[in-house]
């Protein structure tokens, strides 16, 4: 129907009031929306109620993950910190930019106890390689890291510091006055509470533009020391099922975790930022082995214990909420989301190997990905160098000591326990082509040249490593 003529001077101002009112809605349709990344440090996948646990409390936890969609197939995209965090920042697999383990001075290559070379990896991510952080600071938004880094032990401004990585602000455990190691300080204040106080002052000095927060919590994370109250709480408490085994003090520190990041969602709401936030919540790595059941085992391993993360996200009025996402996504998955969501384009000059979740868990439709893979070439703890993938139900693992191969189909036996490479050998030549194509292509390191060096009766180390999470030594603080 064609436009009525405007014959009158108010006509006219009242169509350039209209014009000017849908200019302004579809600039406020395409603001870009905050971000908050929330990364925790060791919590096992059973660790929150959203999850199936029943002794812990974490009411705050699972009101985000009620108000959004829970990732039941969540996966870290490493069994320990650094490498998972630069597969986090950078949306790229671990041979990508060479971060395949923490530093552990005890796990050298070529120790005697090792039966084949194995690689040390780089300590940070390559010079030129871009973070998700890079990317949206490049686009406006403010950006933050409060809590953990572990890609470098670089200064302000160099490529091992966050701030040399596209982070404007980071503030670490040293920066709000706790001592090495220490969950409490002279004041009775706990870390937790802490590092949440500044991230809740940063958010209020960049509430008016898009920010990209970063909270890397520590305090789920060996050794515990955690609120005398919630402590006397959990001792009331008896675990039972698949949470027994659960001590009283890391139920604690979970829940006080969970009171900080209730405090950052109330925050949210009350600067009415709820609907313009995407929140992510994730963790680094598998739990202890007392927290897993009931897989196999634990951080510092390629089994579904050390691999299998709590995972959810919310994004109210965008995301439906209510809802669970059931296909197998890792941590590299969370950068190219964080960028579609920006409207942020995936870097031109490095590739991107995670895909976006944010149309899948719009609109329930499927990622379309045929297999997701990990590679660790290393030595830590328990861990031996490996390298697997998961196609479907089917997890591939390829031991480069064996050298031998194992298959079990997760969703019928999520503890592996039953090995399927003898009795579906059609399925283990598939499964191996994809992941020998994919080490091809990715360059990634192959540990399968023997140890000249190697005696089956050295021991391995003990004590006295560089924070190596997954073979820690027993006293083990929060950097590692």
């Amino acid at each position: 129907m064609p436009l009525p003529k405007l014959h009158t001077r108010n006509s006219i101002l009242s169509a350039a009031l209209l014009i000017f009112l849908l200019l302004c809605a579809g600039a406020a349709s395409a603001k870009q929306p905050n971000i908050v990344l929330i990364l925790l440090d060791d919590m096992g996948y059973r660790d929150v109620g959203f999850a199936g646990n029943r002794y812990i409390d974490t009411p705050n936890i699972d009101k985000l993950a009620k108000s959004g969609v829970v990732l039941s197939q969540c996966y870290a995209s490493a069994p320990n910190c650094a490498p998972t965090r630069a597969c986090l920042l950078t949306g790229q697999y671990t041979p990508r930019h060479g971060v395949y383990t923490v530093v552990d001075d005890r796990y050298v290559p070529g120790q005697p106890h090792m039966k084949v070379m194995s690689t040390k990896g780089n300590d940070e991510l390559p010079a030129k390689t871009k973070t998700v952080a890079d990317l949206l600071k490049a686009q406006g938004y403010a950006t933050s890291l409060i809590g953990m880094w572990n890609l470098g032990r670089g200064r302000n401004g160099s490529t091992g510091s966050p701030t040399g990585r596209g982070f404007d602000v980071y503030r670490r455990p040293d920066d709000v006055n706790f001592a090495k190691d220490a969950y409490m300080d002279g004041k009775g204040r706990y870390l937790s509470d802490a590092l949440c106080d500044e991230a809740l002052a940063w958010i209020d000095e960049n509430k008016a533009k898009p920010f990209f927060l970063y909270y890397a919590e520590h305090s789920v994370h060996e050794p515990f020391d955690p609120k005398p109250a919630l402590l006397a709480k959990y001792k009331e408490k008896s675990p039972s099922g698949l949470d027994k085994g659960i001590t009283p003090e890391y139920a604690a520190s979970v829940e006080a975790v969970d009171q900080s990041i209730g405090r950052i969602l109330a925050k949210l709401e009350s600067l009415g930022l709820t609907k313009d936030t995407l929140v992510i919540f994730t963790s680094d790595n598998g739990g202890l082995p007392y927290v897993v059941n009931p897989l196999r085992g634990s951080k510092g391993l390629l089994y579904e214990g050390g691999l299998r993360v709590p995972g959810a996200v919310s994004w109210p009025g965008v995301i439906p909420a209510g809802k669970s996402f059931d296909e197998p996504v890792a941590s590299m998955d969370f950068m190219p989301t964080i960028l579609e969501a920006a409207g942020v384009p995936l870097p031109k000059d490095q590739p991107t190997d995670g895909l976006s979740l944010l149309k899948p868990l719009k609109a329930g439709a499927s990622l379309g990905r045929s297999a997701v893979y990990w590679h660790f070439p290393c030595y830590i703890g328990k861990g031996e160098p490996m390298s697997l993938l998961r196609s479907g139900d089917y997890k591939l693992i390829q031991k480069f000591a064996g050298p031998t191969f194992e298959l079990y189909d997760v969703r019928k036996d999520p503890g592996e326990a039953k090995d399927l490479a003898a009795s579906q050998p059609a399925k283990l030549e598939e499964l191996k082509k994809l992941l020998f194509a994919w080490q091809k292509n990715t360059g990634a390191f192959l540990a399968d040249k023997k140890n000249e060096a190697y005696d089956p009766n050295a021991k391995e180390p003990r004590g006295g490593g560089k924070g190596g999470k997954g073979g820690k030594p027993k006293k083990q603080g929060v950097g590692g």
